[in-house]
């Protein structure tokens, strides 16, 4: 219909055209070679509060929003002269009472012989809708935007104030497990600790959807010793395996370079996701974990991880639910076997982050095959470091008694903490804030800082930086973080306010012999 207004108003005498611009309930206006309004059709003057009188001769980008404004002027208007027509933009007009009103405009002009321009036209229909629509969306995707962010934010502060108590929980565990016990409570011990690692996967996985819908969702590429990690998982796996009564075994063709670059912390969470589902929905049979090369071009390979089973398999609608987040398949054998429908949906992020490909193969009664297809580097094998004269002597580490200062403002990891580090045969002092830390630092002598992070008064970070700022020791002594803030953003922070290594809550007491081991002889963790 526009389009044939236009055309016949090209042809039309001016007195008929009047009677049309007077009467029909059309949205238009005539425009003049100075960009001043000619004609004004009734309905068009009435939609912005005028009289068709109030308009005519003045110009029209004056009742437009200087949004609009600016966009006839330097954008529309260049195509307008050159093309002598403009379909469906959009714009802005101001009503009378300061209102606004959207519309959608097309125009068309009328050149002289010489090609100069004449008039033009312009019909409009009321946009508003449309607009409203809009903004409405724009307004829901932002409330769901906002809604995941509270979500991810919940997450990752439930996790934190969840592994704070849990500290506690896992580490008495611990103390319990080297004590003198009886073979019953030494059970009841080691179910505790495997509840509590339940309740720390669970964490991990939480943390890290949190940072998956956050989009941040990161990778670390570094060597490492390929068969070194393979052996480790499959170690990790193989009580669990033994105790149900099925062979576990790890398979790795020939010809497979050891050492290679990529992100071995996120290559063992996709294997430990593969192992812990086989072994918790096998009943009977065999597990396997192979390794195969796939390609090779150079300094570069494709890698092929493999995790198969005989357990009861699955159909085509249960697999196409498998990598979606907080599903579980419905089958009858999986009610019984705990889980949160987490794991997998993060292994198909990893996998996207590491330009990966993961899937599975299933047949109901015939069991299953997960495989993960990894592009590495391969990297050069590691060169034993060149020896220099006499080696120097160690420097303390934690099979020696060290003086440590243990910043802490909870009297249950206090307890904790303080028992786990008397009993590698450490002398232990207490801080229940960074202030208190300062202080004991200046007026006696330690080996090492264990230090928490959220403390009153003065937390961590700045105690940390008040500590390298003093100027007799506070840049030689090292300081450990503990924090149950655990995510790579966190630990970058602890290391940037001058922290040497990071442990985690709850405080493994293997690990944190380790770290200390590692900071007294100059190393970071």
């Amino acid at each position: 219909m526009e389009r044939d207004i236009l055309e016949f108003w090209k042809q039309a005498p001016e007195d008929p055209f009047d009677v049309f611009f007077e009467h029909a309930p059309i949205l238009m206006h005539s425009i003049d070679a100075e960009g001043r309004l000619q004609k004004v059709s009734r309905r068009w003057a009435e939609t912005l509060g005028y009289h068709s009188d109030e308009m005519v001769g003045r110009k029209s980008v004056e009742f437009l929003t200087d949004a609009s404004r600016d966009k006839a002027q330097n954008v529309v208007l260049p195509k307008f002269l050159k093309t002598g027509t403009v379909e469906n933009v959009e714009y802005e007009f101001v009503r009378k009472d300061g209102s606004i009103m959207p519309v959608v405009m097309s125009a068309s002009s009328v050149l002289d012989k010489d090609g100069q321009f004449v008039r033009s036209l312009a019909i409009m229909f009321d946009n508003s809708e449309a607009v409203q629509a809009r903004a409405e969306l724009t307004r829901k995707a932002a409330e769901a935007e906002e809604a995941s962010r509270a979500k991810s934010r919940f997450l990752a502060a439930m996790s934190h104030e969840i592994r704070t108590p849990m500290n506690a929980i896992m580490g008495f565990a611990q103390l319990l497990q080297h004590s003198n016990l009886d073979e019953t409570r030494r059970s009841h011990v080691r179910s505790i600790l495997s509840a509590g690692g339940t309740m720390m996967n669970l964490l991990t996985d939480l943390l890290d959807l949190s940072l998956v819908e956050e989009g941040r969702m990161r990778v670390e590429k570094r060597p490492f010793e390929l068969s070194a990690m393979l052996d480790q998982v499959s170690d990790w796996w193989c009580s669990s395996a033994r105790e149900k009564g099925l062979k576990l075994t790890m398979a790795s063709e020939r010809g497979i370079p050891d050492r290679i670059v990529s992100d071995p912390g996120r290559l063992q969470q996709v294997l430990n996701n593969f192992l812990g589902n086989a072994v918790k929905f096998t009943d009977s049979g065999r597990i396997s974990l192979s390794l195969e090369m796939v390609a090779r071009d150079g300094d570069t390979a494709r890698l092929r991880f493999e995790v198969s089973d005989t357990g009861p398999g699955m159909d085509a609608e249960q697999i196409a639910l498998l990598f979606k987040p907080f599903v579980q398949i419905g089958a009858d054998f999986g009610k019984d076997r705990g889980g949160w429908g987490l794991g997998l949906s993060i292994c198909h992020n990893i996998a996207e982050a590491l330009d990966a490909e993961i899937g599975v193969t299933s047949e109901v009664g015939k069991g299953s095959v997960f495989f993960f297809e990894l592009p590495v580097e391969i990297a050069e094998p590691e060169q034993p470091a060149p020896t220099r004269g006499p080696a120097a002597p160690p420097a303390m580490t934690a099979s020696k008694a060290l003086r440590v200062l243990l910043a802490e403002d909870n009297a249950m990891n206090q307890d904790i903490l303080r028992t786990i580090l008397h009993d590698m045969g450490h002398e232990v002092a207490t801080a229940a804030n960074g202030h208190e830390a300062v202080d004991l630092l200046v007026a006696d002598e330690f080996d090492l800082v264990l230090m928490d992070i959220m403390m009153p008064g003065l937390d961590g970070l700045g105690a940390t930086q008040k500590i390298r700022a003093i100027a007799d020791f506070g840049d030689r002594i090292p300081i450990v973080a503990c924090s149950a803030h655990v995510s790579e953003d966190a630990q970058k922070r602890y290391l940037k306010a001058g922290m040497d290594a990071f442990v985690p809550k709850p405080v493994d007491r293997n690990t944190l012999a380790r770290v200390i081991d590692d900071v007294m002889l100059g190393g970071a963790t």
